[in-house]
């Protein structure tokens, strides 16, 4: 008697045909058990462990994964049951593991049988016995990479920070449009719009075999790209968003590796792959390397925020300067220090003056010649004489020392304005030479956006962006009356609706 089929052989392809995918579930299950003794087959592997986690249910879920001769990837769900949890924490504990997460990076050896569900159609392997094995196979591979790259000097051994470089206003970045990296990192680019840095996308794979050489051709075209335009990015950003090891090891390229060294010589390669505590061989080769894409946007934005607040530190020290010794030189213009000391001498002589005048009247008091003339011998008057004399000298020598201390003092004093005259000229120098190398920066910045900045480039002159529906306005036929458009200009936008529209008359005439 021939056993009843869950199909009908359909006699023009040879094709099975089931009414329900419940019928097709229940064919595949029954050749398995039937057939077949892989579920009853007691198995034994050795794998690297790339995620392990506890859930819920109590079930532990491992991860296992394994790259073959073709550089492909092999992964597979190994199931600790929850009745065998215990036993087998227990028996990690032996092994000097705390946890689960234990297991990943390392090589472990597996035994139990193979499970079939049905309902999804999938199978996945129930473990009951676990082994260590060493050392993973992705971290040896590594490790590898990692001591030919030392051997060489290509490694990052300095500690470097953005706030080396000047203000970062132009991006290349390498990663996968559809990423979600990709998005991370421009949602955290978060600076003023006027500020706000172009950020040109290097598309390239992500994940697989192909990751490597993807991301060395996306530096090529970089590098295609400077060579051709003349123009140099502020940095280069390699980016994407988490996943396992064994998804991340295929940036474990010695190639890509030693390619991202030498293009840190002439532009800074920043890395921000998986998750904070991922790490890759481009990140030991990397100007700076980056926890996760957000963290380098968010970097990145700090750095072109302290840039902008340390310019506006320098344009108020700047001011202030200039209005101290604007004031100094006031000062010194209305307080002329000639004058003063002019002024203080004249004074002083003054007051010698009348002392000499009033020592002569007080001695003409004193003495009468005509009624001492007859009391005292001919050498009186000769000695009156010298004593007036040596009174007078003594007046003449106080004069001289005091003329000769005001001059002294006013050479001190034109000194020191000489000196200041000189710094105010250093300074003048100095500021003059910093205005022209912000004027020339400016007017560079202004070259390189009006290169590569397209219609953006329009707001520099005085222009403005006319947008429809989001997308850029380049001819007047693109418009209808009673439309909404956007208008950009460079400190601002607006809303405006078409009333009348404007032909150019010359292409009128020319329709004619």
């Amino acid at each position: 008697m021939t056993p009843t089929l869950p199909f009908q052989l359909n006699g023009k392809n040879n094709c099975a045909e089931f009414s329900t995918l419940k019928d097709l579930v229940d064919f595949i299950h029954r050749e398995i058990d039937q057939k077949t003794s892989i579920t009853n087959t007691r198995i034994k592997f050795t794998a690297d462990v790339v995620k392990a986690e506890k859930r819920q249910n109590g079930h532990v879920y491992i991860t296992v994964s394994q790259e073959t001769e073709e550089n492909k990837k092999i992964e597979l769900t190994v199931v600790v049951w929850k009745n065998f949890v215990q036993p087998m924490e227990r028996t990690l504990a032996g092994f000097g593991l705390r946890s689960w997460q234990g297991l990943v990076n390392r090589k472990w050896e597996f035994q139990g049988t193979l499970h079939f569900y049905p309902d999804r159609v999938q199978f996945s392997f129930w473990a009951d016995s676990i082994a260590p094995q060493g050392e993973s196979d992705i971290l040896k591979r590594r490790k590898l990479i990692t001591e030919q790259l030392r051997r060489e000097g290509l490694l990052m051994e300095v500690q470097h920070s953005l706030d080396e470089l000047g203000p970062i206003g132009l991006i290349a970045i390498i990663t996968s449009k559809s990423a979600q990296g990709y998005h991370d990192f421009l949602s955290n680019l978060l600076v003023p719009e006027n500020y706000q840095p172009i950020v040109h996308l290097y598309e390239s794979t992500m994940q697989g075999v192909n990751t490597a050489q993807d991301v060395i051709n996306a530096l090529d075209r970089i590098e295609a790209f400077c060579d051709t335009y003349q123009i140099k990015y502020d940095v280069i950003v390699i980016i994407r968003g988490g996943g396992g090891p064994s998804d991340l090891m295929y940036f474990d390229d010695y190639e890509l590796a030693k390619r991202i060294a030498i293009m840190n010589e002439k532009i800074p390669v920043l890395t921000g792959i998986g998750h904070e505590k991922d790490y890759t061989i481009p990140d030991f080769v990397a100007w700076k390397r980056f926890p996760t894409p957000t963290a380098v946007a968010k970097e990145i934005s700090n750095q072109i925020k302290n840039y902008l607040e340390s310019l506006s530190r320098k344009h108020f020290e700047i001011k202030g300067l200039f209005e101290r010794n604007f004031v100094s030189i006031q000062s010194y213009l209305e307080n002329d220090e000639g004058k003063t000391i002019y002024s203080s001498l004249s004074r002083r002589l003054h007051e010698l003056d009348a002392s000499v005048v009033d020592l002569a009247k007080n001695l003409r008091k004193t003495f009468s010649l005509k009624s001492l003339e007859s009391a005292f011998d001919t050498n009186f008057v000769a000695r009156l004489s010298k004593s007036i004399e040596n009174k007078i000298s003594s007046l003449v020598r106080a004069q001289l020392e005091e003329f000769n201390y005001f001059r002294s003092q006013m050479d001190g004093r034109l000194q020191s304005t000489e000196m200041k005259i000189l710094d105010l000229d250093g300074l003048k120098i100095s500021l003059e030479r910093a205005v022209l190398n912000l004027s020339e920066w400016l007017e560079s910045k202004t070259g390189e956006f009006s290169q590569i900045g397209g219609p953006l480039s329009a707001l520099i002159h005085g222009g403005a962006l006319v947008l429809k529906n989001g997308e850029l306005v380049r001819s007047i036929k693109e418009i209808r009356e009673g439309e909404e458009l956007r208008v950009h200009l460079i400190d601002g936008a607006m809303t405006t609706r078409v009333e009348t529209i404007l032909k150019n008359e010359v292409d009128a005439r020319s329709r004619r």
